[in-house]
């Protein structure tokens, strides 16, 4: 008798908690998950650490110093005239042309920040039209929202 007692018993505590010692039926909420939070360290090299030593090298092209091609030459562009364009459109233009550094800023000096750049109409731009640039050089628009005029 004490065996199937004790098999009851277990099973009974087996329900209460899996039903997380709720008694009733009542619904309960989960509690609120815990966000974790992962940092990765990389541990600067000891100042009395030994460089590794190099793995021996297999082939006679390994053994060879890595030889580096020189920077390309970069792209010379003549810059376009984007007054009078919406400033979306001279962006998309400028890219087009291999400008890809590109800022704009308002150009009533009201510091507003262009949100929609096709709400915008180019008013100024520097470097001005026709200067010969290379292609890492930044253009910058000043615009203004397209309902007013340039200053």
């Amino acid at each position: 008798m004490a065996v199937p007692a004790a098999a009851l018993l277990f099973l009974v505590g087996v329900g209460v908690g899996a039903s997380g010692g709720e008694t009733g039926t009542g619904t309960s909420a989960s509690p609120a998950p815990v966000p974790t939070v992962t940092r990765t360290v990389t541990a600067a090299p000891r100042a009395d650490a030994k460089p590794a030593a190099a793995a021996p090298s297999q082939t006679p092209e390994a053994a060879k110093p890595a030889t580096s091609e020189p920077p390309a030459e970069p792209v010379r562009i003549t810059v376009p005239d984007f007054a009078g364009m919406g400033l979306q459109d001279a962006q998309d233009h400028a890219q087009a042309q291999g400008l890809f550094l590109l800022s704009s800023h308002d150009e009533t000096g009201a510091g507003r920040a262009q949100v929609l750049d096709r709400n915008w109409t180019v008013c100024s731009q520097s470097p001005a039209a026709g200067t010969g640039v290379t292609d890492d050089t930044t253009i910058d628009f000043g615009a203004v929202k397209l309902n007013e005029t340039c200053p």
